[in-house]
């Protein structure tokens, strides 16, 4: 189990690219006017999104978490990020992000917690998805729209 762990092996060579692809990809299309059914499709149909206000949606739902409130202009950048296979067809991961929007730079920041699955076909996927958000500017997209995190990390 999880021979995808070993260090230099070339099946987790590419498993890796794989899912540090679909990470970079879901950073590209979570924009302005953001392409929400590409989106989607980076998830396994029975994905679940995970917004840190305990809100939780379908892939086909993802539009949803904007409330009508997109903003004109935003940007995610991923600076980290770190993959741990549980399983040979399953794997957690962590990516560091911050936002960068019309409002505010930064915006918020923070970390996509995410349990991707190997699906038949081959392809690593998206099955769960925690936005987790360390901090927000309180006057940016982020802080109007969702307000400011209770708890900001690093400071509890």
């Amino acid at each position: 189990m999880a021979y995808l762990n070993k260090p230099g092996t070339l099946e987790r060579t590419i498993a890796l690219s794989e899912i540090q692809a679909v990470l970079h990809r879901y950073a590209v299309l979570a924009r302005d006017n953001a392409a929400w059914d590409q989106m989607a499709l980076l998830l396994t149909k029975d994905g679940l999104y995970r917004l840190p206000n305990g809100t939780v949606v379908k892939p086909s739902e993802m539009s949803t978490v904007v409330q009508g409130q997109e903003a004109k202009y935003i940007r995610h950048h991923i600076t980290s990020i770190d993959v741990h296979f549980t399983s040979d067809n399953e794997a957690r991961s962590i990516a560091l992000y911050l936002a960068v929007t019309d409002k505010s730079a930064p915006d918020h920041w923070g970390q996509w917690e995410d349990v991707f699955r190997r699906t038949e076909d081959g392809a690593w996927l998206i099955a769960d998805r925690s936005i987790v958000v360390d901090g927000c500017d309180p006057k940016g997209w982020f802080g109007t729209t969702y307000g400011v995190p209770k708890v900001v990390k690093g400071t509890e």
